[in-house]
């Protein structure tokens, strides 16, 4: 598992990067100072290795620090809590690059509520539905039953999440 988020992190990453334009291209061109504080401050103006170096380094590796956190939006992480006299801060995704007020962090933490109910009730579905069926089918195997249960196995596999999706809400 962690070689393939691996793989598909570093080939997301590069990738990327391949694509024309960047993070603060605009319609109307920015002025090359402002370009190049904005690279500066975001660490863009880097050797793409270093940038995601320090992209892995930021999400993986916990720190413990003493110092309150600052407030700076290059500075939030995902989980921050404070223990005794330290603080325990772990996974900073960084800055968003389209919104000003707002992190990667701060995406997440309103995000994942929904995304985990809709993930549990997926799980729910498909075991109210796939249990009972799968054992009648086991049963009642070469029957009416077993191939039912079959057809809706195969048909919940073969049908698109976009098309079942609008069907079963």
């Amino acid at each position: 598992m962690f070689l393939v988020l691996f793989v598909v992190s570093f080939d997301t990453f590069f990738l990327m990067h391949q694509v024309p334009g960047g993070p603060f291209d605009q319609e109307k061109a920015l002025p090359k100072e402002i370009m190049a504080n904005l690279q500066e401050r975001y660490h863009v103006d880097w050797p793409l290795w270093r940038q995601y170096a320090q992209y892995v380094y930021d999400v993986l590796i916990p720190r413990i620090s003493t110092k309150a956190p600052s407030g700076s939006l290059l500075d939030q992480f995902l989980i921050e809590v404070k223990v005794g006299p330290a603080y325990f801060r772990w996974m900073n995704f960084g800055p968003s690059y389209a919104s000003r007020s707002r992190t990667v962090n701060d995406i997440f933490r309103d995000q994942l509520p929904i995304s985990a109910q809709l993930g549990m009730m997926a799980v729910l579905f498909a075991m109210t539905l796939g249990i009972p069926l799968g054992v009648i089918a086991a049963l009642k195997q070469n029957t009416l039953w077993d191939y039912l249960g079959m057809s809706v196995a195969i048909l919940g596999v073969s049908v698109p999440a976009i098309v079942s999706g609008p069907i079963l809400a």
